[in-house]
């Protein structure tokens, strides 16, 4: 297993796979063009009667979240050689986190690939925010995947003025958790419902959307340090 090493960019891939079993072969096409060191997607669609071997290669090691009833759940595939381990798995929401592991402890990441359903409570923000806090090692790296959060009315740079509901939740969780969201345009028609959240900001070097299959909208690549 390799570390990551100071100065070697981290390459994550952000798709809403939407049944990744339907769109297997657009999948691995998109894995291929951008060579992602991370990807992370959402709306994976699988359950415990498919195993990893049916949807996944072996030049990258898969987690997963699955929902246990229909649709959702959360995937997180990282290349064979890089050495990682699940921190958590919530038991409630869909959100898995994996720790990628540096020489130096200061330049390892928390990488976390997080969905929420259209008519799912918000405290899934709530729990996100307690999951990912700060726990003593403020220099600790860390990235939120969230592919299609339903949330097209909030304000992820955690500055507006209504500071109740939902958007004191993602003002608590971007505040209080030192986190930046760096995607600047819409990733879903004219709404932003795909999110990158970092932290520290300084860490990303580059961040885009790419085009993924029409009925899924757009995936986002990130480039990190």
């Amino acid at each position: 297993m390799a570390h990551i090493s100071e100065g070697k960019p981290l390459v994550l891939l952000l798709v809403n796979c939407r049944s990744i079993c339907n769109k297997n072969l657009e999948f691995w096409n998109l894995i291929d063009t951008y060579n992602p060191h991370v990807e992370i997607g959402t709306e994976s669609w699988l359950n415990e009667e498919i195993n990893n071997a049916e949807v996944f290669r072996d030049d990258y090691i898969t987690f997963r979240r699955d929902r246990c009833s229909r649709g959702g759940g959360v995937i997180i595939c990282f290349k064979n050689y890089i050495d990682c381990r699940v921190l958590w798995t919530d038991e409630v929401f869909e959100m898995i986190t994996v720790e990628v592991k540096g020489r130096n402890p200061k330049f390892s990441w928390e990488v976390v690939g997080v969905y929420r359903a259209p008519n799912e409570d918000t405290r899934v923000i709530e729990r996100l925010a307690t999951r990912t806090g700060f726990t003593g090692n403020s220099t600790k790296r860390s990235i939120i995947g969230g592919g299609d959060l339903n949330l097209p009315y909030a304000d992820w740079n955690g500055n507006a003025g209504e500071n109740s509901g939902t958007q004191a939740l993602i003002n608590s969780l971007v505040w209080e958790n030192g986190y930046s969201q760096v995607i600047d345009g819409p990733t879903r028609g004219d709404a932003l419902l795909d999110v990158y959240l970092v932290r520290p900001e300084l860490s990303l070097t580059s961040s885009g959307i790419v085009q993924w299959v029409s009925d899924s909208g757009s995936g986002m690549v990130g480039h990190m340090h």
